[in-house]
C-alpha cells in the first residue's frame, strides 16, 4: 500500500516520486542548456545567446514551481481558496513563458553564422522542447486536478482554455513585446492589445496556430501519461479510493 499512498487531493506517493524525478531530469537537461549556451559565448566571445536563452529557460521553470504551490493548497481534500487563486495567477501569468521560447528560432537568421547555424538550432530546439515540457507538467497537475473534481469534459476544457489564452500571451509577448510583468503595471493595455486580437487577421492566425501546435503535442503527452489510469468508463482511476491509509 505505501507505493499508493495518499499525498492529498488526487496525489499518491508514487505521484509525487514521478513528479519529483521528472523535476530532477528537467533540472539536468537545463543545466545542459547553460552549458552548451556558455560553449557558445566562448566559442564567439559574445554574449548573444545568453541573453536568449538562459533568461527565457528560467523564466519557463515559474509556472512549474507556481502550478506545484496552487496544487499544495488542494491537499486532504480542500476547496479552493485565496492562496489557490494567487498561485493560480502567477501560474497563468507566466505559464506563456514556458512555450514563448520556440519563437526564439526566429532570431537564427540574424544571430547565426554559416558555422554556428547548426549548433545553434540544436540549442534552441532542446530549450525549446524542455520550456515546453516545464509548460506541460505544470498544466497537467492543475489539469488532473480539474478532471478529479469536475470531471474529464472540464478537464479537456480548461486545458484547452490554457493552451488558448497560452498562444495569446506568446502573441503578445513576441509581436507586440509586452511581457509578464507588465500585467502588473500595465494590466488594462494589455487587456486592451489582447482584445485587439479578435480583428486582426494576423494575430488570429497567430495564435490559432499556436495553440494547435502546444495543444497537440500536449494532448499526445497527456495520453501518455494517464494510459493504464482510466476505468472502464474513461474515469480517472484513483489507485486508494476506498483504502485505509497506512
Amino acid at each position: 500500500m505505501e507505493g499508493t499512498k495518499a499525498i492529498g487531493e488526487g496525489h499518491t506517493l508514487e505521484e509525487r516520486h514521478l513528479f519529483r524525478s521528472a523535476v530532477r531530469t528537467m533540472a539536468a537537461a537545463s543545466a545542459v542548456c547553460a552549458c552548451m549556451a556558455f560553449l557558445r559565448i566562448v566559442y564567439l566571445d559574445k554574449i548573444t545567446f545568453y541573453w536568449l536563452i538562459v533568461p527565457n529557460l528560467l523564466l519557463a521553470w515559474i509556472p512549474l514551481i507556481a502550478s506545484r504551490l496552487a496544487v499544495r493548497t488542494l491537499a486532504d481534500r480542500r476547496r479552493p481558496g485565496l492562496a489557490t487563486i494567487a498561485w493560480g495567477a502567477v501560474w497563468l501569468a507566466f505559464y506563456p513563458n514556458a512555450s514563448y521560447i520556440a519563437t526564439d528560432l526566429k532570431h537564427l537568421s540574424w544571430a547565426s553564422t554559416e558555422r554556428t547555424l547548426y549548433y545553434d538550432l540544436s540549442l534552441n530546439m532542446l530549450t525549446a522542447t524542455l520550456g515546453f515540457l516545464l509548460g506541460a507538467v505544470s498544466l497537467y497537475m492543475l489539469h488532473i486536478e480539474v478532471r478529479r473534481r469536475m470531471g474529464a469534459k472540464w478537464g479537456a476544457a480548461f486545458a484547452c482554455a490554457v493552451h488558448l489564452l497560452g498562444a495569446v500571451g506568446v502573441y503578445l509577448g513576441r509581436v507586440l513585446r509586452w511581457n509578464s510583468w507588465d500585467l502588473v503595471v500595465r494590466p488594462w493595455r494589455i487587456v486592451a492589445d489582447a482584445a485587439r486580437i479578435a480583428v486582426d487577421p494576423g494575430a488570429l492566425l497567430f495564435v490559432a496556430a499556436f495553440a494547435v501546435f502546444t495543444g497537440t503535442l500536449y494532448a499526445v503527452l497527456y495520453k501518455f501519461a494517464v494510459a493504464g489510469k482510466l476505468d472502464a468508463n474513461g474515469r480517472l482511476h484513483h489507485p486508494d479510493e476506498g483504502a485505509k491509509p497506512v
